[in-house]
């Protein structure tokens, strides 16, 4: 029987449409029996001049420190500010 190496991968990636930003990430430890995987989109969009609006969708383990151990499901929503000069 072949056996996976074991180890950690995670995986970014963004694309820009307009103003418009979308992101994901992906990670997964390579272990069927116990996975520890995790998927993130992300949206930013203009709202107004140096000001943008985003949206964080999470699914997995390891969002933070304090809940490596614990599958989390979260929407976040947020705001962006751009440099001023």
């Amino acid at each position: 029987m072949e056996r996976l190496p074991k180890g950690y991968g995670e995986v970014q990636a963004y694309y820009f449409w307009k103003k418009h930003r979308f992101g994901v990430m992906l990670r997964d430890n390579l272990k069927f029996h116990n996975n520890r995987g995790a998927l993130q989109l992300e949206w930013s969009f203009p709202i107004i001049e140096r000001v943008s609006g985003y949206v964080q969708y999470f699914n997995g383990y390891g969002e933070s420190l304090l809940d490596y151990n614990h599958s989390g499901n979260r929407i976040g929503i947020g705001f962006i500010l751009t440099e001023w000069n």
